[in-house]
């Protein structure tokens, strides 16, 4: 899987034992359980807040991969076809970069499930239809092994429209099937925070939308040291221990 669609994979993912439960699958459980369908539930914060402070201390194995698409991810969890990530948004995490969040097109081979930790978070639903006659865009596979990115230009030419757009706040549960497009919008790009929930499923494969005439290329993603990938979980712990803001 890509940068741009997988929460859970990169180098150095921690795969041993979980330190807080004892038991993988546990976790997993537990944070979808907080997570709920359309409402998160205060134990969420708790939960995340223990992760940040284990990877912050170095008792969690984990290093943050500046997404491609303007944020960092924490891969914290992978069980099987299950995994967890926590994604930050915003320039105070650590340093200049990545600080926004672009809009790119795309389906996950996997189920999603995304809580909001802080800030605001949008999610426009995008349809794609087959258009070999005047399409606007270029279906890309991704393949994706080892750290590194293969994107793939296909056959398949399209068009897209959008399907309808939700900002979700601080507490609020969004879901999106594998195989459904869609795009993360961050709203005025503030500081936010997202804990994503993933389960893969046999058949989708992971999808990008790009130009008519591009190329196949390589992405390796852009692993952080230690000391940032501690700076970005202590700077999201903080914020995900202030009181949620009245707007």
């Amino acid at each position: 899987m890509d940068p741009f669609t997988d929460p859970f994979t990169g180098p150095d993912l921690d795969r041993g034992p979980d330190p807080g439960t004892g038991s993988r699958a546990g976790l997993f459980a537990s944070l979808d359980l907080a997570a709920g369908e359309a409402e998160a539930s205060p134990a969420l914060d708790g939960l995340v807040g223990g992760i940040l402070a284990e990877v912050a201390s170095g008792a969690r194995a984990v290093r943050a991969v500046a997404h491609p698409l303007g944020f960092f991810c924490l891969p914290v969890l992978r069980d099987g076809a299950l995994g967890v990530c926590v994604h930050v948004f915003g320039p105070d995490a650590a340093g200049p970069r990545p600080a926004r969040a672009v809009r790119e097109i795309h389906c996950h081979s996997w189920e999603l499930k995304s809580s909001v930790l802080y800030g605001r978070v949008g999610n426009l639903r995008v349809g794609v239809h087959d258009e070999p006659v005047r399409p606007t865009h270029r279906a890309y596979e991704v393949h994706s092994a080892e750290g590194t990115d293969e994107i793939r230009p296909t056959a398949r030419l399209v068009r897209w429209e959008p399907l309808g757009e939700r900002t979700s706040a601080r507490g609020e549960t969004y879901t999106l099937a594998a195989g459904e497009f869609h795009a993360t919008v961050l709203p005025g790009g503030a500081p936010a925070a997202t804990v994503v929930l993933g389960r893969s499923v046999p058949g989708p494969v992971d999808v990008v939308l790009g130009p008519l005439d591009g190329r196949a290329r390589r992405v390796v993603r852009r692993q952080c040291d230690a000391a940032r990938t501690a700076r970005i979980a202590e700077a999201a712990a903080r914020r995900l221990s202030e009181p949620p803001s009245e707007d």
